[in-house]
């Protein structure tokens, strides 16, 4: 059996009892980094076996957490804060089980990203989660762009010394009035929640001396330069000054606009 266990994203208190039973009852807990988890067992007073698991090892040690489960061992997995497989590792080995026809079962618990979509003050009903955004910033401008028109509350993770540019990026290509929240250290002694439109934000997290986890709540809604007057040579000249590359932005501007990118060639070069 495999079990999916929940762990505090930041306050050791938030662990469930259940949790903290399916944990002291298990034969082997695997988990992304031993030194993290070792201090919440600690906290508990329980004293298991640790296999580490994690984004370079999951298939050589998944196999070894499957043959475990064959010869009759319960298993537990933890990520470092949270839910696993959830912008954590977990994803394969479910995957593995379910293949193996071995029973898998989630014990839920604490999430960063639906914590801070709770107290964001954003709308709720609809939302989707993004996860963490490419490192690559021309590949994270792409994917923005494909959430010009996306409705619904998006959800976001991002680290700390990415924070600025993710939001620079948010601010030029979803707008910088788009009503958004910035919440980082969920539970903990520094927990930060601020709202404000995405020009505010990224002023607000601009330098590059940022600590702690990022959530990143921001409405949905159509990219406000396809509600506004301005014009897709006026968009286009701006996407450039804020250092975007010709294709990109031509790209960009075709999404924002619904239109093709031979007509906003057209436009921009008075054809």
């Amino acid at each position: 059996m495999l079990y999916l266990v929940a762990t505090p994203i930041g306050n050791l208190g938030d662990i469930s009892k259940r949790a903290l039973e399916v944990l002291g009852s298990c034969d082997v807990i695997a988990c992304e980094d031993t030194r993290h988890t070792i201090k919440l067992l600690n906290a508990y007073e329980i004293k298991k076996p640790l296999v580490a698991f994690h984004m370079h090892n999951e298939k050589e040690a998944g196999e070894k957490l499957l043959e475990k489960a064959l010869e009759g061992n319960t298993i537990c997995l933890v990520s470092d804060a949270g839910c696993p497989g959830i912008s954590d590792p977990g994803e394969y080995l479910v995957k593995l089980f379910h293949e193996n026809n071995i029973g898998v079962s989630v014990i839920p618990g604490p999430n960063a990203a639906l914590s801070a979509l709770m107290v964001s003050g954003l709308p709720t009903e609809k939302f989707v989660f993004e996860g963490f955004l490419p490192s690559q910033e021309k590949i994270r401008r792409e994917h923005l762009v494909n959430l010009c028109d996306e409705e619904r509350t998006m959800l976001f993770y991002e680290a700390p010394h990415r924070i600025g540019k993710t939001l620079c990026n948010m601010r030029d290509i979803l707008g910088k009035n788009r009503e958004a929240a910035v919440i980082k250290e969920i539970t903990k002694l520094h927990e930060t929640i601020i709202r404000g439109p995405l020009g505010f934000l990224f002023d607000k997290f601009s330098d590059d001396k940022q600590k702690g986890e990022f959530v990143i709540v921001v409405k949905g809604g159509v990219s406000e330069f396809v509600k506004t007057s301005v014009s897709v040579s006026e968009r286009y000249s701006e996407l450039i000054e804020n250092g975007m590359d010709r294709k990109e932005a031509m790209r960009t501007v075709a999404k924002e606009f619904n239109i093709s990118r031979r007509e906003v060639y057209s436009k921009v070069n008075d054809i």
